[in-house]
This record gives structure tokens, sequence and C-alpha cells, in this order.
């Protein structure tokens, strides 16, 4: 069992060590008392981990930390900095201005229900809190363990998933990209963003099929084309800066065989020269990449394109990736053009200046960090009622 407290106090501090502009400087609070015999202090003994959501004014969260039992483990959630900067009582803190990060955290350290319960803080009265704090408490709810099959034949020629690319011909590490693609698919589709595929390129261990298409500042027709190509049960696509690690790649032959989920979520590691960007929603940046195509299934928007028209459930990994190697393998000139053509897509003109920028700087934790935080991969599932949101 890992150091919880020692994961997330690296955490945050990592995200705290950073300002945004978005945080709110505090929050409204009102006096709470905790009732050590209560019927809320039984239910936490019996899950034995309270997650308390929001700092408050500090004093219920140390009363409820002194009334616990010696083994029930206790975490304090906040997603406004300055709220738990100034949160110096020592207690265990995991802060993150974004709901999602602090919901997928806590499931990746396997703090998912039986085993803990999140606990709103009576103290906090601020509505927009309040309003941040319960999207951790809905999405931790909601989240139940899913059950694999073992595939009869994970190798063998019924494979039942397509792996889906659109590349543009100049992009760096491509002998690497296909290299790396899982041998247990049917097929790979590419769709080219040139009049034609390129004469030569690189082998793939598995058949592939390459077609062009001009891209013509449409990301989602782009995709759509490539969807349409596609001629297995599953899709699962990746872009050319992106590579699934070992343990997401040796689950995908169980992903596609179980029958519960439509689609599946990866959370996406950011990977710059420091280590992995986190905070404010660059952790977890979950994904939804591997489908079941249909009839209503498309994508629309012309940039940070959206799959539509899935019906079911959606499954959640957590502890197996996709690496998002754009900062190693691009220069800041090739970011530059990239983000240039996210603006065009995007209708945005605004020269130096665009709406999609490189920053410097971000908070940062090494891969290695990941790997403890989830020693093998879990997978769970949110209810269709829960509309992904990827942020």
């Amino acid at each position: 069992m890992p150091d919880l407290n020692a994961l997330f106090a690296a955490y945050t501090s990592a995200v705290l060590s950073f300002s945004m502009e978005a945080e709110q400087g505090g929050y409204a609070t009102v006096p709470a008392r905790f009732d050590a015999n209560g019927p809320l202090a039984r239910q936490i003994v019996r899950a034995g981990h309270c997650v308390l959501l929001g700092v408050g004014r500090g004093e219920f969260a140390r009363e409820v930390a002194a009334s616990l039992p010696s083994g029930t483990g206790f975490t304090v959630c906040e997603t406004d900095g300055d709220q738990a900067r100034a949160f110096g009582n020592g207690l265990p803190l995991l802060a993150d201005a974004s709901p999602v990060a602090l919901a997928f955290t806590l499931l990746s350290a396997g703090l998912t229900r039986p085993r803990a319960v999140c606990v709103l803080n009576p103290e906090v009265a601020d509505e927009a809190a309040l309003a941040r704090l319960k999207t951790v408490q809905r999405l931790h709810a909601a989240y139940a363990p899913l059950a694999l099959p073992t595939p009869a034949d994970p190798a063998g020629p019924a494979s039942r998933l397509s792996v889906a690319a659109i590349l543009h011909p100049d992009e760096p590490g491509l002998p690497e990209f296909f290299a790396a693609l899982p041998q247990t698919a049917f097929e790979a589709v590419v769709i080219w963003d040139a009049p034609s595929p390129p004469p030569s390129p690189p082998p793939c261990p598995i058949p592939v099929r390459h077609l062009a298409h001009p891209l013509e500042n449409d990301f989602a027709a782009q995709r759509n084309r490539m969807l349409a190509a596609c001629r297995s049960e599953w899709v699962l696509y990746l872009d050319g800066d992106e590579r699934l690690d070992p343990a997401l790649c040796a689950l995908l032959p169980a992903l596609v065989a179980q029958e519960h989920c439509a689609a599946f979520a990866f959370p996406r590691l950011g990977i710059g020269p420091s280590g992995v960007k986190i905070g404010w929603g660059l952790w977890p940046d979950l994904q939804l990449r591997l489908f079941r195509p249909g009839p209503q299934v498309r994508f629309v928007r012309p940039v940070h394109e959206r799959l539509e028209g899935l019906s079911g459930p959606t499954g959640l990994i957590c502890g197996g990736f996709i690496r998002h190697l754009s900062d190693v393998l691009k220069d800041r000139e090739a970011l530059a053009r990239k983000h240039a053509l996210f603006d065009a897509a995007g209708g945005f003109s605004g020269g130096s200046t665009g709406l999609h920028r490189q920053n410097r700087e971000y908070p940062v934790l090494p891969e290695a960090f990941f790997a403890a935080l989830t020693p093998r991969p879990m997978i769970g599932a949110w209810p269709e009622t829960v509309r992904f949101q990827p942020l």
C-alpha cells in the first residue's frame, strides 16, 4: 500500500508552488462542530478513510482528525489555492483547482467506495466553492469497479480493434509511433494530412491502410473520415505524439471483450523536459479514446474535437496511461506552428498572441510518482448519467 499522505503532500506542494489567476482568494465559511458519536462518525469508521471536501475554517477538520480511531485514514481536499495555502495545521491535504483532478487522484490511490467516504465540510458556505466540491463528491460516488473478462485469444485473427490516427508527413517520431501501436489490433487506419500518402511510410507491426485528405482546418471532419474507414467493433485513436504505456496496451483485449461500457477514458501524462505537468486540469487530462462506433457516433467541433452519439457508461482507467510527448518531440517553433493551426481551426486570427500558447512553466512531478500512486491498473466505470467532461 503506498504512503498516501506522502504522495498527496508531494502533489499538493507542486501544485501550490504555482499561482493561477482563477484562484478565488478564500471563500465564505461558518462555524460547525463534529459529533464524534454521531452517524457521520460511524459511517467514516466503517469506511476506513474520510475525505473531507473543503478546508473551511479548519476547525471542523481538526475535530474530525482528532476524533477518528487509530487506523482510520483522513484527507482534506481543496480546490481553492489560497485557502489551501492558509491551511497550515499539518493535516493531510490534497489540493488542485480541478475537481476532476481531485476525484481522479482519489480513485487512483484506491480511495473508492466503500473504502472511503467523501464528506462536504459544513463550514464551507460559499456557493461557488461548494459547487466545485460537490463535483468531486459526485464523481467519486459515481465510480464503480468494473470486472473484465479474460479474452480467449487476445492475439488471434478475430481481434475486435482498429487503431486510427490522423497524421502529418512531417510529424516527428513517426517510426516510433508506428512501432508502438498495439500488436493485438486487427488493423491500423491512418488519414494523412496531404494530397496523397507518403511513398514510403514507416513500418508497422499490424496491417495498416494509408489514406489521405488535406486537413483543411477541420479536425472533426478529418476524424470522421478516419472513423468511416475503420472496420472493427472498437476504435482506438491516437495522435502522432502519443504512445500507450505497456500497462494500457496489455488491457486492450479485455476492454474490447467486455459488454458493459460503450467507451473508455484514459489519463494522459503531459511529459515535458522536467517531468509530468500537473495542476488546473493538466492532470489527469482524461482522453476518451477507445469506443464502439455506430451510426450516431461522430466527432464535432473543428478544433478540440469531441465525440458525440455514444450510448452507455464510460469506463475509466487508473494506472494505465497515454504518454503525451509533444513537448519532448517538438521544438518551440514546431509547437508554435501547431498552436497556430489550432487557432486557424477555431476561427481565431490573433497573430502571435493567439489563444493557444506554450507556457514556459508548469507544476511537474516525475513519472515515477504516478506509478507509485497506482501500482497496478484499476478499471471502473461512470454511469451514462455522468456526462464525460475532460477538464
